[in-house]
């Protein structure tokens, strides 16, 4: 069915997976905690959660913090799946409808009867409470198989921006994962796993993964890739990560060191003594947090916000031109651009000229994340 209207999306979690194979993880090995890409949409007045993987208080406070919005205010919750990272106090949403698939309910049945490791550990919590969700969930967000991580695993479907996103749940783990068109270590089948990956590739442009930033669909083979170390709302910014080649580059280090060192370490299996290079688009406390904590990088500025007494601590990013990036001012204000997948990135700090983001087909503005 093609939709008729748009549905707002957020993301409220910036999942990650407790291992990494792609970055030399051992399967048998937990290495960081496991957080599931939570999103809310809103298609008209309804509000959905989809995956919420938090304590609900903490939930409630990135809904509230995020969206203004409370655990009272949620109308339907959808878990991809049955696994306890993808429904997380699901019950306690008071006003909410919970629903999987209908696949998924089967699943429940079929596995809470055969018993065992499996039901011992994905069975806890009130799963039994969620019913099997119409194949069109509201008018815009239809419900889309994706067997592979379980064999009733299903996402969502919509549209926002003109562009076709997917939900993918835990068949598609992250933008490493599906380049491979492989699934996690824990993986009901493999080959209807990179079956469900190739639909999505042919159907979608943006895809939410189970356990990673969105991307878009022809960026898992872009030699220069980037996503975002924090989601932002108030006066916060967002931190990005840019890697092409053996460069790990960080725009904007508005975290501080310990929030960094967890942030690269959870989205990249890096630590800050991996960031080759920092591009700061102001010289100022809030955008300059713990540069010595990237005790291997090269600090940069934007050549016309150098002084003499910057010099020494910053470098120009003019002597920069063999970096695949390119600094443009606007006003007093910098703006980074790159490309990555043919598409053209542009992040800035906020309170920066609308103009200057002309030709992106993604702004990182300040707090705000806009698609184009």
């Amino acid at each position: 069915m093609e939709h008729t209207h748009e549905v707002e999306w957020r993301q409220l979690t910036l999942g990650h997976l407790s291992r990494n194979k792609f970055w030399g993880e051992d399967p048998d090995t937990q290495y960081h905690s496991v957080v599931a890409s939570s999103t809310l949409l809103r298609d008209g007045d309804t509000n959905i959660l989809v995956d919420p993987t938090l304590p609900v208080e903490e939930m409630e406070k990135r809904l509230r913090r995020l969206c203004g919005l409370g655990r009272e205010d949620i109308d339907i919750i959808f878990a991809t799946h049955f696994h306890t990272d993808h429904r997380l106090d699901a019950e306690k949403y008071p006003n909410a409808k919970l629903y999987m698939s209908p696949e998924s309910i089967q699943e429940i049945a079929d596995v809470r009867r055969e018993g065992g490791r499996m039901a011992e550990i994905f069975l806890n919590g009130a799963v039994f409470d969620f019913k099997a969700a119409p194949s069109q969930l509201t008018p815009g967000v239809s419900v889309q198989p994706l067997p592979g991580h379980t064999r009733g695993l299903s996402g969502l479907v919509f549209t926002s921006g003109g562009k076709r996103v997917l939900l993918a749940g835990d068949t598609i783990m992250n933008r490493e994962f599906f380049k491979a068109r492989e699934g996690y270590f824990i993986d009901a089948s493999q080959e209807k796993t990179a079956a469900s990956m190739n639909w999505a590739a042919q159907h979608v442009d943006i895809i939410v993964p189970g356990h990673g930033d969105w991307f878009f669909v022809g960026d898992e083979t872009a030699a220069l890739s980037w996503r975002k170390l924090n989601l932002c709302a108030g006066e916060e910014e967002t931190v990005v990560l840019v890697q092409a080649g053996e460069e790990n580059i960080l725009i904007n280090p508005a975290l501080s060191g310990h929030l960094l060192r967890e942030a690269l370490f959870d989205a990249r299996g890096l630590d800050p003594s991996q960031i080759t290079q920092v591009i700061c688009l102001r010289d100022d406390a809030r955008h300059t947090l713990d540069l010595p904590v990237m005790k291997n990088a090269r600090y940069y500025l934007p050549g016309w916000m150098m002084t003499e007494e910057r010099q020494g601590r910053f470098e120009a990013w003019e002597t920069a031109a063999e970096m695949p990036l390119e600094i443009v001012q606007t006003g007093e204000n910098a703006v980074c651009m790159f490309e990555s997948g043919g598409r053209k990135i542009a992040v800035a700090c906020s309170g920066c000229e609308e103009q200057a983001l002309r030709g992106a087909d993604v702004a990182v503005l300040g707090k705000d994340v806009r698609i184009f």
